[in-house]
């Protein structure tokens, strides 16, 4: 899939490191290319490096290419995703994409003359959530609602499509919805999920999670339903649909750890409502997907992995 989107010069310095090890890699208009393993390096002609000197300099056209690439040559088609500031592949790699707004009455029409790309990699990481799903599941051997924290690009999306799995093969939930708003959870193609989440999972992909989970309650009876990245005002009104319609929650934010995100006024109604029963901190302090602590709805704390 890079190959198809990539310089070929960029593209035959990756070819010479393990990309298996890469969580992801930063273009930036005539900057250095960073990628991001444990730690930051920059890409040089033969393999990483950590002088800057020594990198490979993506120029701004090489950017402009890449986003061409990425939207199989048709822009426009895509752009309600780009609008947005990202593209996802069709294996469920994103691409998050910096640049000029174009802005017409305050409402955003598209993004142009793109500056930054930074390419993340979806992956399959089993039992990954393995150690934490004894405190995520009621004595009927039930899913709790639970919200997964942590800063980004801590594993909070490969852990949930870990849960899924597991609720599938464990018969946690018979039904379980993933709202998938930029499919990176299921990377959906055809109508067909390419990563894992389990035979039991029906998947919504590229809707909005208010549309997602509104309409997914009335169509597909689920037990459970799996999302990413809440955000918004919309997205907390949908949430508490969900909750008062007796459906189970398992979601993301980004939040730097359990108390930030007491602070913040968004949560605050949620948090009141005790619409989650569990609460996971994810961290890098022991590598991506690190499960530092696990919280209950009245803020003791259940498990600490440090």
């Amino acid at each position: 899939m890079l190959q198809d989107i990539l310089p070929p010069r960029i593209m035959m310095s990756l070819n010479a490191i393990n990309l298996k090890n890469v969580v992801e890699i930063r273009l930036r208009a005539n900057k250095p290319v960073s990628v991001y393993t444990t730690k930051r390096y920059y890409l040089g002609t033969n393999s990483l490096t950590s002088y800057e000197k020594e990198a490979i300099v993506c120029t701004a056209n090489e950017l402009e290419d890449v986003v061409f690439s990425a939207t199989k040559h048709s822009v426009y088609a895509h752009n309600n995703e780009l609008k947005e500031g990202f593209l996802t592949l069709d294996n469920g790699m994103r691409l998050g994409i910096a640049g000029e707004l174009v802005v017409d009455n305050g409402e955003v029409k598209t993004l142009k003359n793109f500056s930054s790309i930074n390419i993340r990699f979806a992956r399959e990481v089993k039992n990954c959530s393995l150690n934490a799903l004894p405190f995520l599941c009621e004595e009927n051997n039930k899913i709790l609602s639970t919200l997964i924290i942590s800063p980004p690009g801590c594993g909070k999306t490969t852990f949930i499509r870990d849960l899924c799995y597991q609720m599938s093969i464990r018969d946690l939930a018979d039904n379980v919805l993933v709202v998938d708003e930029r499919n990176e959870i299921s990377a959906t193609v055809n109508g067909v999920a390419s990563l894992n989440v389990g035979n039991n999972s029906d998947v919504y992909c590229g809707c909005t999670k208010h549309f997602g989970i509104i309409n997914g309650i009335r169509t597909m009876s689920p037990n459970v339903i799996v999302l990413d990245e809440i955000a918004t005002t919309q997205d907390m009104n949908a949430l508490n649909f969900a909750i008062a319609s007796g459906v189970k929650l398992i979601a993301t934010t980004h939040s730097l750890d359990y108390h930030s995100l007491l602070s913040k006024p968004l949560f605050q109604a949620i948090l009141d409502r005790e619409v989650f029963d569990r609460f996971v901190v994810l961290s890098r302090s022991n590598g991506v997907g690190t499960i530092d602590t696990i919280f209950n709805n009245a803020g003791i704390c259940l498990y600490c992995g440090a």
